[in-house]
C-alpha cells in the first residue's frame, strides 16, 4: 500500500491542471488511506475515482488500484 500511496502522490505532483482545491483534496484522501484503511476511505476513493476520472486519468488509475488493494486486503 505505500507504494500505491508514494504512486498517488507523484501522479497529484505531475498532474497539469489539478487546481489547489483538487491537489488538497487529493492529499487528504492520501492521509486518510494512510491512517485509517476502513469502509469511509473507500467511499472517498469511489468519490475521487468520479471526480478525476476523466480530466485526470492518471491519478483515477492508481486510485483504483489504492481501491482494489483495500478490497484484496477485506476493507
Amino acid at each position: 500500500m505505500a507504494a500505491l500511496l508514494v504512486e498517488l502522490r507523484e501522479a497529484v505532483a505531475g498532474s497539469e491542471g489539478l487546481s489547489d482545491d483538487d491537489r488538497a483534496h487529493l492529499d487528504v484522501l492520501a492521509d486518510r488511506i494512510e491512517a485509517e484503511a476502513d469502509e469511509s476511505v473507500l467511499e472517498s476513493i469511489d468519490d475521487a475515482i468520479t471526480r478525476f476520472g476523466v480530466e485526470h486519468g492518471t491519478v483515477a488509475r492508481v486510485v483504483n488500484r489504492i481501491a482494489n488493494a483495500l478490497s484484496a486486503g477485506g476493507v
